[in-house]
């Protein structure tokens, strides 16, 4: 069994390869000295990066660098890479050391981490993002693109009306369908709502030579905050932790409630297949690819590796939103990804190009090429509308269809997903409840108000423990599985 991770790499890889192949590799710029720069006055901008199981990931990133150190030569980016898990304990490491970057990266659950970074003195590691670029249009003329972000990537790393980060890259979900099985069984539409998706399932349970279930997702948090998006529902007080420290969690939430019934029901009438381990993203897209199952919810970049391999088998795979409660009204689906933070104290020079370099990375052209080379969705709306004029969604359905989700989603706190402290731990409470409903028929509100109770001691924890001056604990800083 091929783990998730290295389905995903394989799909990257495949379209990092293509798009070399048809734009060929640029030459290097050349070092500073190459260049006759006088490296006595270049200002060293320190820039640690998040590196994912995806072979190749960070190429664009430090090509783009190298771009960027010959388009403004008095300065020097210099990149640096860890594995995304271990990422914020290096950077609390550093700092309680004198020595954090001037730009760090944090994946999208570990903001409230960031938020709570100290320095050596036990002051704020990081400073706003948007205080800094203080209402300029371009800084060292490069343009500013921040009002350009697309809302709902802006909203989940904005904190009180203060954008406080740099969104770097950004994912959401889909839903697969093969069409072979579909045409047969007599659907017509692809599903938008959980209704509709029972009755699709109907119509597939009714094929002679059909598949045994009809639907298969990973028991990953990531999916309980969907749904809690979906509906407006909150996971945290304070609006979702973007008006405040959260500092209770809910759980039991009635639409987290109703997306856990909703799935139990599917499961138990034979629709919902559970291949019996949470996070298994591998054996759900087996599940699919050996059409298994008519559906597959996955993570939208998987929309080309999906294509290829059914391709192979014969049939078509469409894509289309993740189903939503279609009793309640629709507010939006968030993302994953994560973002750049900015070191507070920096000279004016350093923190001048550490934000060029933010702009500079989600350029219009810069943030289309990146698209294209990993289908992440497009971070601003003229990398999209760039995309679309070069006529990529029409060759490329699926990041068409994410790139829509997203735009419909509203700026509502429930919407754009929680930030609170402790989020890995929480994250684990959903999906153990949901094993043991799936698994062992635990009734979902019981099973539900046991996982609000532990995941408020998480929260209660870390708000105790993991805040302030001071040396941080290593757990305070785990980081979970990407979603």
């Amino acid at each position: 069994m091929r783990s998730p991770r290295t389905l995903l790499a394989a799909s990257l890889a495949t379209a990092g390869m293509l798009t070399l192949a048809a734009c060929g590799t640029p030459a290097s710029p050349g070092t500073h000295a190459q260049l006759g720069v006088d490296t006595s006055k270049v200002t060293t901008v320190d820039v640690w990066l998040a590196e994912y199981p995806f072979p190749g990931y960070l190429d664009t990133r430090r090509k783009l660098a190298e771009e960027f150190n010959a388009k403004h030569p008095g300065y020097r980016v210099k990149i640096k890479a860890f594995p995304y898990t271990q990422l914020p304990l290096e950077v609390s490491k550093a700092a309680a050391q004198g020595r954090a970057p001037a730009v760090a990266n944090y994946y999208y659950s570990t903001t409230q981490l960031a938020r709570d970074a100290r320095n050596k003195a036990g002051k704020p590691l990081f400073t706003s993002v948007e205080k800094a670029i203080a209402g300029r249009s371009t800084i060292l003329g490069e343009p500013v693109v921040t009002d350009d972000l697309l809302p709902a990537l802006r909203g989940y790393y904005t904190e009180s009306g203060d954008l406080r980060s740099m969104p770097l890259t950004a994912m959401t979900s889909l839903m697969y369908g093969n069409k072979k099985i579909l045409d047969a069984a007599g659907v017509d539409s692809f599903p938008r709502t959980w209704r509709e998706l029972e009755r699709a399932c109907k119509k597939v349970a009714k094929l002679a030579d059909g598949p045994k279930n009809c639907v298969t997702w990973p028991n990953h948090s990531w999916f309980f905050q969907q749904a809690a998006a979906q509906q407006g529902g909150l996971l945290t007080d304070r609006a979702g932790g973007r008006d405040g420290r959260a500092t209770q969690v809910e759980l039991n939430s009635p639409e987290l409630l109703s997306y856990a019934s909703w799935w139990e029901k599917l499961h138990r009438k034979g629709a919902y297949l559970y291949t019996g381990q949470p996070g298994d993203w591998g054996g759900n897209f087996e599940a699919f690819n050996q059409q298994n199952v008519a559906f597959v919810l996955d993570s939208a970049n998987m929309g080309g590796m999906l294509a290829e391999e059914g391709e192979k088998a014969g049939y078509k795979v469409e894509a289309g939103p993740v189903p939503h409660n279609g009793r309640t009204p629709r507010t939006g689906n968030l993302t994953s990804g994560d973002s750049l933070w900015l070191k507070s104290g920096l000279d004016r020079r350093t923190r001048d190009g550490a934000l060029a370099f933010m702009q500079f990375l989600n350029s219009t052209a810069n943030g289309a090429e990146w698209h294209r080379n990993t289908q992440y969705l497009p971070m601003t709306e003229s990398s999209a509308e760039l995309l679309e004029e070069q006529g990529w969604f029409e060759r490329n359905p699926a990041p068409e269809v994410a790139l829509e989700q997203i735009r419909a989603t509203k700026d509502e706190p429930g919407a754009l997903g929680p930030v609170l402290g402790g989020f890995t731990g929480v994250e684990n409470e959903l999906t153990k409840a949901m094993h043991d409903v799936l698994k062992d028929g635990a009734r979902p509100a019981k099973r539900f108000g046991l996982a609000d109770a532990e995941g408020q001691k998480i929260l209660n924890d870390y708000n105790t423990r993991c805040v302030g001056a001071g040396p941080v604990a290593p757990d305070c800083l785990t980081v979970g599985e990407l979603g």
